[in-house]
């Protein structure tokens, strides 16, 4: 059995390549030749390694063919969160996935089936406190939710919210500050989130993979349940024996600082970490959808909660020395 993943050295990708392996799959990954291989090492060097890595991009048509010819699954999570602008976001999430998709079209395959990654950014935020779920009508908020919409055509979807586990880098910096004795405050603390764990994730792909009745559809998939960023503060400070003082962070403040790090990102024609684009994301109050559809259809049945994944989160950090 043959997989093609793209975007496999990432956070999300990473744990669906290990993921698999473990079901016995042979895995071609498409890497860029600045692409970190930390998180895939471990397979590369085994004797009997089941992953073979190909350098190329999502507009290298040749490329693409060559190596999707005799696969049976394609995943497709390579894309971009951070971009200058909106026609790089274009380029990569929208014309690219179109590139790939072309690719697959293009050649005698035994593909059985092409997954899609996007995003709730997609969809936009719920106007209330009532879950997003498949048949709203996609409003995204930015241009990344934009162009990861315009990825979305005829393909199974996957639209995972805010995604935490092992070697994410995002949600992080909230572990790192809580453990340096602070939490901070971004506006409303009642603001609803869904999360899901990155090992539910990959594993609810694989079985959108696995699945006749996927063709075609789209899928959230979440935790089960709705948080408040008050309570995963909480559980984070729990987990990492912390009684951090709280800091509130007023949106004045950082509309101010986003322009400014666009200001200076023109400079130094780097992508910001933080821009005004981000900070209407965080502005909103309702990030949230119903996975109810995936577990109807595709039988997927999330396993961690809030409480130990966020503690197998903070130990695995801690144990690699991010914290």
């Amino acid at each position: 059995m043959k997989a093609y993943v793209t975007g496999g050295t990432g956070f999300i990708g990473s744990h669906l390549v290990e993921h698999l392996v473990d079901q016995g799959y042979h895995v071609t990954c498409l890497i860029r030749k600045t692409s970190n291989l930390r998180w895939l090492d471990h397979l590369l060097t085994s004797k009997s390694s089941q992953v073979e890595l190909v350098i190329g991009d999502l507009h290298d048509f040749d490329v693409l063919v060559e190596h999707i010819r005799g696969v049976d699954l394609v995943f497709h999570l390579a894309g971009l969160t951070k971009a200058p602008d909106a026609a790089t976001y274009d380029r990569v999430n929208a014309k690219g996935t179109k590139r790939l998709i072309e690719a697959c079209l293009g050649v005698q395959t035994s593909l059985d089936r092409f997954v899609y990654c996007s995003s709730l950014a997609a969809v936009g935020p719920s106007r209330d406190a009532t879950p997003n779920t498949e048949d709203v009508t996609p409003q995204p908020l930015t241009d990344y939710g934009s162009s990861k919409l315009k990825g979305e055509m005829i393909v199974t979807v996957i639209r995972p919210p805010a995604v935490y586990g092992p070697r994410d880098a995002d949600i992080f910096l909230f572990f790192q500050m809580i453990n340096r004795g602070v939490i901070p405050i971004l506006g409303d603390a009642d603001k609803l989130l869904s999360l899901v764990h990155v090992k539910d994730l990959v594993a609810g792909i694989y079985t959108a993979a696995a699945s006749e009745r996927a063709i075609g559809e789209t899928y959230f998939l979440t935790d089960g349940d709705i948080h408040t960023w008050r309570g995963i503060e909480r559980v984070i400070a729990d987990a990492l024996e912390k009684r951090p003082i709280k800091l509130k962070v007023p949106f004045f403040l950082l509309d101010f600082i986003s322009i400014f790090a666009e200001a200076a990102a023109k400079i130094t024609r780097q992508t910001p970490t933080l821009n005004r684009q981000k900070v209407q994301d965080l502005k909103q109050r309702f990030w949230i959808c119903d996975s109810t559809k995936a577990q109807k259809e595709l039988g997927y049945r999330p396993t961690y909660t809030l409480q130990n994944g966020i503690q197998g989160t903070a130990d695995w950090y801690r144990a690699n020395g991010w914290l």
